[in-house]
């Protein structure tokens, strides 16, 4: 396998790749979000009718209702903030990050053999051999590959490949390794 692909926008594409990184991080945070919120509903509901039902005097019970719906929800609205501060806080360091490795007008390189993956810029080079290439996900516009020793997938611009290279680097990964879903 030899494909070479030229990509002339690096900075956007990596930013939409971190936004796909994102995506995936960020439904984490969301569920737990909203699990609290739901939470105090049926805690609400659970304790209200469990009161009810014992001689415990009203102005206890609502006290107590109340008090644990207040604490599940402020609990989901400062996970909430969390959440926005975390992909504020992400989306910087990825701007940055990008800025200190491509300048404006960087061009990268990716070549694709039988060894590895390697991406080449003025100021940047990465290589992933095949053989630490752990696993794969394919995305409409982009191949992100995760290897054994860095947690950030090495993502791959499938819109500027030919077809026929586009297949033929598909049919290597599904035979030789794991696809995620």
């Amino acid at each position: 396998m030899n494909i070479i692909i030229e990509d002339n926008s690096v900075k956007q594409n990596m930013l939409e790749a971190s936004q796909l990184i994102w995506r995936a991080h960020g439904k984490k945070l969301l569920i737990i979000i909203l699990t609290f919120f739901v939470l105090g509903f049926v805690f609400y509901g659970y304790l209200n009718n469990l009161i009810k039902n014992t001689p415990i005097t009203q102005a206890m019970d609502r006290e107590i209702d109340v008090e644990i719906l207040f604490i599940c929800w402020l609990l989901s609205l400062l996970f909430l903030i969390i959440f926005f501060r975390a992909k504020q806080t992400f989306f910087t360091q990825v701007k940055r990050g990008l800025n200190q490795a491509f300048n404006d007008f960087s061009v990268r390189k990716i070549l694709i053999t039988d060894e590895g993956v390697e991406g080449i810029t003025e100021y940047y080079r990465t290589f992933v051999k095949w053989e630490i290439v752990a696993d794969f996900k394919v995305y409409d516009r982009y191949i992100s590959i995760t290897n054994l020793l860095s947690s950030s997938p090495f993502f791959i611009p499938t819109y500027l490949m030919s077809d026929e290279s586009y297949k033929s680097l598909l049919f290597y990964l599904r035979s030789t390794k794991k696809e995620i879903k």
